[in-house]
């Protein structure tokens, strides 16, 4: 895991600076006066803080004054060429990478298709040949890589950077993909789940940006989501919060037929590939597709009460097929108190997202809100 960089400090005054430093991430910029509002830490702690890190090159000034100090008015942001971060997106289909600057900033993307493997050694060599052969790329680039964050997929043990198992890929079953990635790379390494990552990024600046209560569903080679309560990205008692795919579709038929949420309306139960080709199916078919999807919304947004649900991956592109299926069966199934107050969005930062978001939460880890 990675750890909180020196110099070593009090714990008042790290988990201070740290909270700062990621709100501003988050905001983008912001002046010293809004920022000691906004966190209800005095203006002269605020300043002492915010001069340290500007010390440190952590931060900078958007346009420097001829004296920093007491000039509240200015904005302060992230100094993006302090260092960069790798994000790693696995899904079923696919490996995404990004490369973001210290501010959040993407400066390098690749991509290339997740082929079935017969082993979990097979597995394991794909995804990392894919990650070395970017590092030989990068590294001429950029000197100073600060640590990988992998978005995975499946049910995982995050702490222990562990994917217990997923359903579409059989071989990743108790597999310890974080220490073996910081193994092989020799850098630090963080592991989070992809939803949640993309859910990251989308708060931080995409679709999300300024909310403090959503949910982020994905209908990519699975289904899963990210939720946002009162300002906190959930992981939930067992780390499991989110995995909506597992939720059960009940037919007329006996329990034991019963197919769950991503075995019905996922890339993979409908056989396609959204990223390689439009979606060609039966009109039924999309009509289904997005009744079933608009009716699971339906049920978040009144678990949850939501400011809005963001809604990500090619199966819910706003001009694809499925969109306007999904649109009505929601305001004929949600509760009538929420239709006219709970905003269905489209994610706004694409098929890299998740990779994106992987990269914040190597951020985060590096400078924690909490210290244990």
């Amino acid at each position: 895991m990675l750890k909180d960089p020196p110099p070593k400090k009090s714990r008042s005054h790290t988990i201070k600076r740290n909270t700062l430093l990621r709100t501003i991430h988050r905001k983008g910029s912001s002046s010293r006066l809004q920022l000691a509002r906004e966190l209800r830490i005095s203006n002269s702690r605020v300043c002492d803080l915010i001069e340290e890190m500007i010390d440190q090159r952590l931060l900078q000034e958007q346009s420097p004054p001829a004296e920093r100090r007491g000039r509240r008015g200015v904005n302060i942001r992230m100094n993006g060429s302090f260092g960069h971060f790798v994000g790693v997106d696995m899904e079923a289909k696919r490996l995404r990478l990004v490369v973001t600057d210290f501010s959040g900033e993407v400066v390098y993307q690749t991509r290339k298709p997740l082929h079935p493997q017969q082993d979990r050694q097979g597995l394991i060599d794909e995804i990392f040949r894919f990650i070395d052969d970017a590092l030989i790329d990068i590294r001429p680039k950029f000197a100073n890589i600060l640590g990988i964050g992998l978005a995975a997929s499946g049910v995982m043990d995050t702490k222990r950077g562990l994917i217990l198992h997923y359903d579409l890929i059989p071989q990743a079953v108790n597999l310890p993909l974080r220490d073996l990635l910081a193994e092989h790379t020799r850098l630090p390494c963080v592991m989070e789940n992809n939803i949640r990552a993309m859910t990251l990024a989308e708060w931080t600046a995409g679709a999300a940006r300024g909310l403090h209560t959503f949910a982020c569903v994905a209908v990519r080679s699975g289904v899963g989501a990210g939720i946002v309560l009162d300002g906190r990205l959930l992981r939930g008692t067992h780390g499991l919060c989110g995995e909506i795919g597992y939720m059960v579709l009940p037919t007329s038929a006996s329990a034991a037929s019963w197919k769950s949420f991503q075995q019905t309306v996922s890339e993979s139960a409908l056989g396609i590939d959204v990223e390689s080709k439009s979606i060609e199916l039966p009109e039924p078919v999309l009509r289904r597709t997005g009744e079933l999807i608009g009716s699971q919304l339906a049920s978040i947004a009144a678990v949850i009460d939501p400011q809005a649900l963001i809604l990500a991956g090619g199966m819910l592109d706003p001009n694809g097929p499925i969109w306007p299926h999904v649109i009505r069966s929601f305001n004929q199934l949600a509760l009538a108190e929420l239709v006219d107050h709970v905003k269905l969005l489209p994610a706004q930062l694409g098929p890299f997202a998740a990779a994106i978001g992987a990269a914040h939460r190597c951020l985060y880890e590096l400078f924690p809100a909490s210290v244990a």
